[in-house]
């Protein structure tokens, strides 16, 4: 027994004599691996695409508030797009055309002649009164994205193509507006046109498709709908703020943001068709 103690505490010395002879030579310091950054790999990505939102500054105390009748809504929106040009160089109309949500999106030649001769009633307005504005040098040019949207416009409306050629030879002081472009094709070829060698002095969307929100909302108008019924609805008149009314015209204390969809920026109206519900349901 005393044997196996004594080798054991020989062994531990060992030990002991060992770390330390360790612990006394010198070691070179290991390299600092600085910690990966949260947007090391953003870094290697293309900056992210223009987008309306990032120019969204609303003056709270304009309000267009809800409209009592289509004309009413044409008014509003041509003195938002007005207002919007003076600062703005390309802006979009959007609102329903006609009233019947489901005939406007039934398939039907006979609902998308409705929209096309409903657009073109706006449009043509829009023009008469930019052509006595001061935002726009005599008649805007007027394009129509489809031939249905050109045989509604009249004869004077120019396909994508033909106005940016005639932009070319005419000064650079007009207003384009276009209505309802849909393909990717379409909105590029709009939004182009006021970019060299086109470059026209300013560019009005009118209830385009599919990649609506592009641009900044000189109007924008969305009703809202619950039991059958209209509840309200969600309107922007330029430079003021997305507001919520209710079906009377009363303004609902909600706020409406903007919703990122790539380079699309859409108010999000979740909020607003709940609390217009609740109110609609509340008061029947």
């Amino acid at each position: 027994l005393r044997g196996v103690i004594g080798m054991c505490i020989v062994g531990l010395t060992c030990l002991a004599v060992a770390e330390g002879w360790r612990s006394a030579v010198p070691r070179p310091p290991m390299p600092r691996v600085p910690p990966p950054t949260a947007n090391f790999f953003a870094r290697l990505l293309p900056p992210p695409p223009p987008n309306p939102a990032d120019v969204y500054q609303p003056v709270l105390s304009v309000s267009g508030g809800l409209p009592s009748s289509y004309q009413d809504l044409y008014d509003t929106a041509v003195r938002g797009v007005l207002q919007s040009l003076e600062t703005e160089k390309a802006v979009e109309v959007d609102f329903p055309p006609i009233a019947s949500i489901n005939a406007r999106s039934d398939g039907s030649a006979a609902s998308e002649q409705k929209v096309h001769e409903a657009n073109a009633r706006f449009a043509l307005q829009l023009c008469g009164r930019l052509a006595d504005s001061s935002v726009c040098d005599g008649e805007p040019v007027l394009v129509g994205c489809s031939s249905g949207a050109r045989a509604a416009l009249g004869g004077d409306a120019l396909s994508l193509r033909d106005a940016k050629q005639a932009l070319k030879i005419c000064a650079g002081d007009k207003v384009v507006v276009v209505v309802s472009p849909v393909l990717d094709e379409e909105w590029d070829a709009a939004t182009a046109l006021v970019e060299p060698p086109a470059s026209a002095a300013g560019l009005v969307v009118v209830n385009g498709q599919l990649s609506n929100g592009l641009l900044p909302h000189a109007y924008f108008y969305r009703p809202m709908s619950a039991f059958s019924a209209v509840t309200g609805g969600v309107a922007r008149l330029y430079p003021g703020p997305y507001e919520c009314f209710d079906a009377s015209g009363e303004r609902v204390e909600l706020e409406v943001p903007l919703a990122r969809q790539g380079a699309r920026a859409l108010p999000d109206t979740k909020g607003a068709q709940m609390a217009l519900q609740e109110r609609f349901g509340g008061a029947r």
